[in-house]
């Protein structure tokens, strides 16, 4: 895809569907504060961990491999006054080799089963990176119901094998040592606050029939597709998970 990432969310800072209210009750639960420590894997723009460094005052490191994202989670750190608490790096989630362990990871729609093989495997991957009792926030599609239909794949451009469902994955969560705390569903208002950004974006992009025009629409397409099938055949959900 010759569209980049950085294009499409040109004007957005919420990179997934997840709730500020879902975020700070999050935090809550994880008993966030000063002494804590925040990994952010795929941190994007930084939204989520900046609003938990701005409210909890929790130290935040975050990873991201798309260094125009990093500067820019950076930037909004030092205009927040955080930078003293918060540092965002281009890595490659999928490489880091980490010599700590953290009060809480967090891993917002990164899609962990796609970075690190299977549910099972990243589990086991977060489960190391964190404190004994340490808690894992966690946004990940799933489907409604198995199996899915061919043509709802096809239109997802996603393998059934790829997502879970709610049961099945509060089942992983618990064979892998951790106990659910709550779970939060992106509301399709959730969803819409995502979206109409790239929307904005993509269609300046078709509006100049340039090279990417063609593409930008299949994006918008896609984005459409997406929203369509939350509640339908798929939804969002934000877990907080204590490990045990």
């Amino acid at each position: 895809m010759k569209l980049s990432f950085t294009e499409i969310f040109k004007y957005s800072d919420i990179l997934n569907p997840v709730s500020p209210t879902a975020l700070l009750l999050a935090g809550k639960l994880a008993q966030l504060g000063p002494e804590k420590t925040v990994l952010d894997l795929g941190s994007g723009k930084g939204y989520p961990s900046l609003l938990w460094a701005s409210v909890f005052g929790v130290h935040v490191e975050g990873f991201d491999l798309n260094r125009s994202f990093v500067r820019y989670a950076n930037s909004r750190a030092i205009m927040l006054n955080l930078s003293s608490r918060v540092k965002y790096t281009c890595r490659d989630v999928e490489k880091l080799s980490l010599s700590k362990k953290y009060d809480m990871v967090a891993s917002l729609g990164l899609g962990v089963a796609r970075v690190y093989g299977s549910y099972g495997n990243a589990l086991k991957v977060l489960k190391n990176m964190l404190h004994k009792d340490g808690v894992l926030v966690l946004a990940e599609p799933v489907w409604l119901k198995r199996p899915v239909s061919p043509k709802v794949l096809s239109a997802l451009d996603e393998s059934e094998d790829n997502l879970a469902t709610q049961p099945q994955m509060q089942e992983l969560l618990r064979e892998h040592g951790f106990k659910k705390l709550e779970d939060f569903i992106s509301s399709k208002e959730d969803w819409e606050i995502y979206v109409r950004p790239t929307y904005i974006a993509l269609q300046e992009i078709i509006k100049s029939k340039g090279e990417l025009a063609e593409e930008a629409q299949k994006v918008v397409n896609g984005f459409r597709t997406e929203y369509d099938a939350v509640g339908r055949h798929w939804n969002m959900i934000l877990w907080v998970a204590k490990s045990q």
